[in-house]
């Protein structure tokens, strides 16, 4: 029993530590700066609008290419997102990759919580303080389904 009480408090004395480490790698990372923010937001506001042509101003070219001409596929998938206003907005991860042969990529993850619906947001740009042109997003809904 006391064998079993000592299992289980460095159990979750471990888990705690990766928080801990986790949290502080994350605070390593600068924020965006306050125009990438400004970018991320109204990205995710055109999404929920659907306004594409707005959107397509405040990506990479390449990005826009990757979206050019699939405006079906981009409707059907920002209809998925909530319509209402948020409670809560923050960011929960930031991550830089840097490797060989490719651009760099600063990545922000906002957390969008609705009444029923969380919002994961991951918006990449160049690097942090860097340009204000988003060079990839992601969008994933979790919760209940929206009609």
């Amino acid at each position: 029993m006391l064998k079993r009480n000592y299992v289980l408090l460095a159990s979750v004395l471990a888990l705690s530590g990766c928080d801990k480490l986790g949290q502080q790698a994350m605070n390593a990372l600068p924020d965006p700066s306050a125009s990438q923010a400004q970018a991320a937001q109204g990205a995710y506001d055109d999404l929920r609008a659907q306004n594409f042509d707005q959107l397509m101003t405040r990506l990479e070219p390449e990005l826009q290419a990757k979206f050019d001409g699939n405006e079906k596929q981009m409707h059907k998938f920002a209809r998925g997102l909530p319509k209402a206003e948020y409670k809560t907005k923050k960011i929960v991860a930031k991550n830089m990759v840097k490797s060989t042969g490719q651009p760099s990529k600063y990545t922000v993850t906002y957390e969008y919580a609705y009444e029923k619906n969380l919002v994961q947001y991951d918006v990449s740009f160049d690097q942090a303080g860097g340009s204000d042109k988003i060079r990839d997003l992601s969008v994933s809904v979790f919760g209940e389904s929206i009609k």
